[in-house]
């Protein structure tokens, strides 16, 4: 089944808003489940949604051809740790954190996977990305000030916030091809592909995640079905988001909808200005607008090469 050319458009604009709120959900529970607990609430309390969204798929579309394989497994696995690792970074970095800051930080992701394509595929950089990569780092570092602070500039590139942030782009960064990968591996209908690759991604990581605590967070698991109502809707927007990214990725090389998701930077900011009253420095305001331009740079680069 060939895909509408456009539909990843709408799609990734639905995941990006479905993410934010999922975001936001998380960080207003992380106080009282903690990282890991926020971190797991989002694949755990996803799989009903995903399943029934697969379901749909499955009845709509009839019984897809699939190709499961150990170059399958090895890609699922690959994007399912990174995304574990990914999320709780992140959480990490919310602690006492701006949450736009924390999103800007978080969507480095992108120039993380130029610099990695360089380091370990050999593939070169191009000019364009280059000054690209050289704007995002300085409104990385830009982001860092406030005008109360009185540290030293170093002090404020390895700021928790900063490292935490920017470690979370590059397990995303991770996650991302993985999924991707698994998701071409499956099937040629991308629906389906995409569809399953949710489920099962969501299975693991719930399967990882439930092993760690059984071994070493016992009491956890109690503290996360007390605050059920929260941990669903989390999972619900959760689910939404990882159907999105994956169906739109599955439609759309990753470089056009990692561009396009930048309007969650935007939406962060929304978010983060009415719920949580946060607000940005001037320079900070400009440094995200920046990073955001870095970022698109480095993506229509690829997307041209």
């Amino acid at each position: 089944m060939a895909p509408v050319w456009w539909l990843w458009i709408p799609i990734t604009l639905f995941a990006s808003g479905a993410q934010t709120i999922r975001n936001a959900t998380q960080r207003h529970i992380q106080d009282e489940i903690g990282t890991m607990g926020a971190t797991f609430i989002r694949f755990a309390f996803a799989i009903p949604f995903a399943a029934a969204w697969f379901a749909l798929i499955f009845t709509l579309t009839g019984k897809p051809q699939l190709t499961f394989s150990s170059g399958y497994f090895a890609w699922l696995s690959l994007g399912a740790i990174s995304q574990i690792v990914g999320t709780a970074l992140m959480l990490k970095a919310m602690q006492g954190e701006n949450f736009t800051l924390v999103t800007a930080y978080v969507k480095t992701e992108i120039l993380q996977v130029a610099v990695f394509g360089l380091v370990f595929l050999g593939e070169p950089l191009g000019i364009p990305t280059i000054f690209a990569v050289a704007i995002g780092t300085t409104a990385v570092l830009t982001l860092s000030f406030t005008h109360q602070d009185r540290h030293t500039v170093i002090s404020k590139l390895i700021s928790p916030g900063t490292m935490y942030g920017v470690a979370s782009g590059a397990a995303f960064a991770l996650s991302t091809v993985g999924f991707k990968g698994a998701t071409i591996a499956l099937s040629s209908n991308y629906l389906s592909a995409a569809a399953l690759t949710v489920v099962l991604a969501q299975l693991l990581q719930t399967l990882f995640m439930s092993t760690h605590f059984a071994i070493y967070q016992k009491g956890l698991m109690t503290r996360i079905l007390k605050n059920w109502k929260h941990s669903i809707f989390v999972g619900a927007s959760g689910a939404c988001a990882s159907i999105g990214w994956f169906t739109a990725m599955a439609i759309e090389p990753i470089a056009h909808v990692r561009t396009f998701a930048l309007i969650e930077v935007l939406m962060s900011y929304v978010v983060s200005r009415r719920f949580f009253r946060e607000r940005l420095t001037p320079i900070q305001f400009l440094a995200v607008i920046s990073l955001t331009s870095s970022v698109a740079m480095v993506t229509m680069h690829s997307a041209v090469d």
